[in-house]
């Protein structure tokens, strides 16, 4: 797997709940800072569960 900036896009926007099934719309700002928010606070709960 290519870690790519498309890719890292594309992911940010499935945890927005971008459907990537839809091909015809674009990935749109709103969705990106859902996602971006989601993958922020899975991160701060990552560390807080990590020891030390």
């Amino acid at each position: 797997m290519d870690l790519t900036i498309a890719w890292a896009i594309q992911a940010v926007a499935r945890l927005g709940g971008y459907l990537s099934h839809r091909r015809k719309s674009n990935i749109g700002i709103t969705v990106l800072w859902r996602g971006f928010l989601e993958l922020q606070s899975l991160c701060e709960g990552w560390q807080l569960r990590s020891p030390g």
